[in-house]
């Protein structure tokens, strides 16, 4: 009789569910290791802001190290703590992370938490300076979201450029946002971040906008997964002797999935030619696909913006786009991007119909698209007959 019990306990122990992995790692700033820190996982992005069904990590074997037991599943990551009396953040860069029964070893990159200044009576919006220790960035985008949707990935709701002065500025509708920069380690580069590229997200996400006033923030950037990099001179390197261990157990080689989307959606392609009004192709011009994101009509504010979708013109005017999937996509072509259209540059949108956009399904192709550009906004005759009279 008394193998019954026995046995009810191996079934029971049998049953239990396994803890799906093991996340290691070291939370630092730009002087080394916190020691005054934590981990903390969140089921959601709700969670996230409402500090609600946190999984909080155990310190390490050393300072700034942390121990994190997860079950399977999908959890957003971010990291706290304080070094001389300067409350510090860090978001990891590719949340949500799925964690499975592979052990990973992340670094958190934490940067110093600054409250945004909201003024009344100066627009209705976000404003702010992007720079990396310290220092105002001179390229890159800043994203605005949609705090709801939790996955900041893209384009999001609205993309702009950083000028060479790091600043940037958003006109929106009351609400609540999450604002997110990224640079890339190439110029003009877009796309997930890989190690390197900066990646930035304040701890202030997400920002409540309300009618008639406008938020500036100031955003600090980290190059992701790049240590050496963001140490400070002289600063204690959390790596240790263990680093190529930890270097295959990272997640440097993970990219988002919206990077991964493109393996899995079969891609759309079109292709064409760019003409000027005679007929004759027009080489080295950009021409952008841009993702509706539910904008329609077409609306002149989207130039300002950047997408992956694009391609150039070869000497014959010819261009191929390859799309990450199907939907309503507005075609342009120009001698630049992400900005307004300038004088006497190149410049035409697609003809075909009169919101400028093709609608095609995930591993259609189209071809023969033709876009005509033409030098715009151009002097009058008359002035420019008097300006060469002034030059003769």
């Amino acid at each position: 009789m008394t193998f019954i019990p026995v046995l009810f306990l191996v079934l029971l122990f049998c049953r239990q569910p396994a803890w799906g992995g093991v996340l290691e790692g070291v939370v630092f700033s730009h002087d080394g290791p916190v020691a005054e820190s934590r981990v903390i996982a969140y089921p959601d992005f709700e969670s996230l802001v409402r500090h609600e069904k946190s999984i909080e990590s155990s310190s390490g074997e050393k300072g700034g190290q942390f121990k994190l037991k997860l079950a399977p599943g999908v959890y957003y990551l971010v990291a706290t703590g304080e070094q001389d009396g300067r409350k510090l953040f860090s978001y990891h860069g590719l949340n949500p992370i799925t964690v499975s029964d592979e052990y990973r070893w992340l670094p958190f990159f934490l940067t110093p938490e600054k409250e945004p200044v909201c003024k009344e009576g100066q627009g209705t919006g976000i404003s702010g300076l992007v720079s990396y220790r310290d220092v105002p960035l001179d390229h890159g985008v800043v994203s605005v979201y949609k705090s709801r949707e939790g996955k900041f990935r893209g384009m999001g709701l609205l993309t702009n450029t950083i000028g060479d002065n790091g600043l940037f500025h958003f006109n929106l509708e009351p609400g609540s946002y999450a604002v997110v920069a990224r640079q890339k380690k190439k110029e003009g580069g877009i796309g997930p971040v890989m190690q390197g590229d900066l990646f930035c997200y304040p701890s202030t996400n997400p920002i409540v906008i309300e009618e008639d006033r406008l938020c500036d923030l100031a955003i600090e950037c980290y190059p992701r997964d790049n240590l050496e990099e963001y140490l400070a001179e002289g600063a204690e390197n959390p790596q240790g002797r263990r680093h190529e261990k930890r270097r295959h157990a990272s997640l440097w080689d993970i990219q988002p999935e919206e990077a991964q989307t493109r393996i899995l959606v079969r891609p759309a392609t079109i292709s064409g030619t760019v003409t000027d009004l005679n007929g004759r192709p027009v080489e080295n011009l950009v021409v952008t696909a841009y993702p509706s994101m539910g904008i329609d009509p077409f609306q002149m504010h989207i130039l300002r913006l950047i997408t992956e979708n694009r391609a150039r013109t070869d000497d014959q005017g010819r261009f191929r786009i390859e799309l990450p999937g199907g939907g309503l996509y507005y075609l342009q072509a120009r001698e630049k991007i992400g900005a307004a259209p300038e004088r006497l540059e190149y410049y035409g949108l697609y003809e075909g119909n009169r919101n400028h956009a093709i609608r095609i399904n995930p591993g259609e192709s189209r071809s023969r698209i033709n876009i005509q550009v033409a030098k715009i906004m151009p002097f009058s005759e008359v002035r420019e007959r008097l300006q060469g009279e002034e030059h003769d």
